[in-house]
């Protein structure tokens, strides 16, 4: 490894990346994702992102009045688009592809850096696909867009990366901290005068700090400390993987079709695609992290170590919950990160013959694991796209689904429940939504509320296991029901909102108070498919 250099170099230029290249493909990974845009609803994701924006628009604040883990960027930029707009499926979409765009040109533009232009172009189509589907309302692509900005800023902008980290936390703290750790990382390795390394990580710590403690303030001072600090930070931190999170997937044990090519392609291959995604995201990066470390120059790459970093924490993301749902940040990580080591795999390769020829193996083999992952990534995320686009859909009728569609099994029933409650229940009025069982709480339909345009009496939009489904909960809930007697309720009976899944969120809490209540207070008059609506019973 080379001596480390006395005097802190100035910033390489990157390679030119015209203005033009970057608008145009800005565009094409908006009309990639916007391809996908009004297709498909999730009643729990989308639902609560929605219920929380409209509660926003209503006055209503976070950790306050409503029971709320995620930090408050998403709901109050939605809320406000909602109180300007009025409430549409629509509009968190909009925002969506616009963030994907973004994220897929940063990612592209770091990149280019240290890959050149046809490296760039791969990350770029990396992240397209990734950022395109599966969508939702989540805060995590604008959070992204926002840490990539801030890794492209931090060799001659401390300041203004310091910024940016600070409004990321506003939308995913857990980011924001990896990110500011790479970047304090970064700092750390950078060649030079100590002062000046220690300068200029303070001004970017003060900087990220100060930003979030100010976006911050307005609304822990409205909702207070307390119940802030709850459900921010000790919420996530000591209950959320003990309820949410699943075992890393190493065997398959689902369908598999083998009978011929085509069944194999129509009924497996997408499955096992999916499966195993978070396994060849994971050695795709550490294949890709090893030929970095192996041809790693302090005074040229210093700044990548931020990067790096970051795609080591989005690994942590995805490896709490390793579903396809948490994996487009690492994917496109890796798309950086591993395009970087193929472009280094290339370098070592024209070098010649190395003296340290277990070295030279290793770097090859490992730029090799990386085209491998980022390989399997772009069929993935373009198999993923591809089958949505070809099912075959059915509009949503409520008017606020303003064209979003969904499969015919999804959305005939939701038509049919959403129209049933707005019948029913005037304007106004509050409806209730649950799931199967109040004993269990893997997934809700808060989206029921949004449809049909009627408040829930309750604080509680999440399905949160540990919570809702506890003895002191759902005697509040009881309590505002009993208060406000709504006149429907809805039940969701899919078995997703009761799965086994392999944490404490599959186990009984053995309280089903709400349970017994609502047999009591309510009585079964309309079933459209897993939707049930129930309506008071005569006193």
């Amino acid at each position: 490894m080379p001596e480390p250099a006395t005097a802190a170099p100035a910033p390489a230029e990157p390679t030119s990346f015209p203005w033009a290249v970057g608008g145009v493909l800005f565009v094409l990974s908006v009309l990639v994702a916007a391809s996908t845009m009004l297709l498909g609803v999730q009643p729990n994701d989308e639902g609560l992102m929605l219920q929380a924006a409209a509660r926003i628009s209503s006055g209503e604040v976070p950790y306050r009045d409503f029971w709320w883990f995620y930090p408050p960027g998403q709901s109050y930029l939605l809320g406000g688009l909602w109180s300007l707009l009025g409430p549409s499926l629509l509009t968190w979409r909009i925002v969506r592809v616009l963030a994907d765009g973004a994220v897929a040109v940063l990612a592209w533009r770091l990149t280019g850096r240290r890959a050149g232009p046809r490296g760039a172009l791969v990350a770029w189509a990396v992240a397209t696909l990734a950022m395109a589907y599966p969508s939702g309302p989540h805060p995590f692509p604008v959070a992204l867009a926002l840490g990539l900005g801030a890794l492209l800023l931090l060799e001659r902008h401390p300041l203004w990366s310091g910024a940016l980290v600070g409004v990321a936390a506003l939308w995913r703290i857990e980011f924001a901290a990896y990110i500011g750790a790479g970047v304090l990382v970064a700092y750390a390795l950078r060649p030079g005068d100590r002062r000046e390394r220690v300068t200029a990580a303070a001004r970017f710590a003060a900087t990220a700090l100060g930003t979030a403690a100010v976006l911050f303030l307005p609304v822990v001072a409205a909702a207070g400390a307390s119940p802030s600090w709850d459900l921010l930070v000790r919420y996530p931190v000591q209950d959320f993987s003990k309820y949410q999170s699943l075992p890393f997937p190493l065997r398959y044990d689902g369908p598999l079709n083998t009978g011929s090519v085509g069944g194999f392609l129509a009924d497996s291959a997408e499955n096992l695609l999916v499966f195993y995604l978070p396994l060849v995201l994971v050695a795709g990066l550490v294949a890709a992290v090893l030929v970095l470390v192996l041809r790693w120059d302090r005074r040229r790459d210093w700044a990548a170590a931020a990067t790096i970093v970051t795609a080591i924490g989005m690994a942590h993301y995805l490896v709490i919950r390793p579903d396809v749902f948490h994996a487009a940040p690492l994917v496109v990580l890796l798309g950086v990160v591993g395009t970087w080591a193929i472009s280094a795999a290339r370098a070592e390769r024209r070098v010649g013959p190395d003296r340290l020829g277990r070295r030279r193996v290793a770097v090859l083999a490992g730029g090799a694991v990386a085209v491998a992952a980022l390989a399997f990534a772009l069929v993935e995320g373009a198999d993923r796209s591809v089958r949505l686009l070809t099912d075959d859909t059915v509009a949503l009728t409520a008017p606020a689904a303003d064209g979003v569609r969904a499969p015919a099994k999804v959305a005939d029933p939701l038509n049919a429940v959403v129209a049933d409650v707005r019948r029913r229940v005037p304007a106004g009025a509050p409806i209730y939504v649950l799931g199967q069982r109040a004993d269990f709480a893997t997934a809700g339909a808060p989206l029921v509320y949004v449809l049909a345009d009627r408040p829930n009496p309750t604080r509680y939009d999440i399905a949160a296991p540990g919570v809702v489904t506890s003895a002191p909960v759902q005697r509040e809930i009881i309590r505002d029901l009993r208060r406000t007697r709504p006149g429907a309720v809805v039940r969701w009976t899919d078995p997703v909102t009761a799965a086994p899944e392999p944490n404490l969120s599959g186990v009984s809490s053995g309280v089903r108070l709400l349970d017994a209540y609502l047999a009591a207070a309510y009585r079964p008059v309309a079933r459209y498919g897993a939707w049930q609506v129930l309506v008071p019973r005569r006193p």
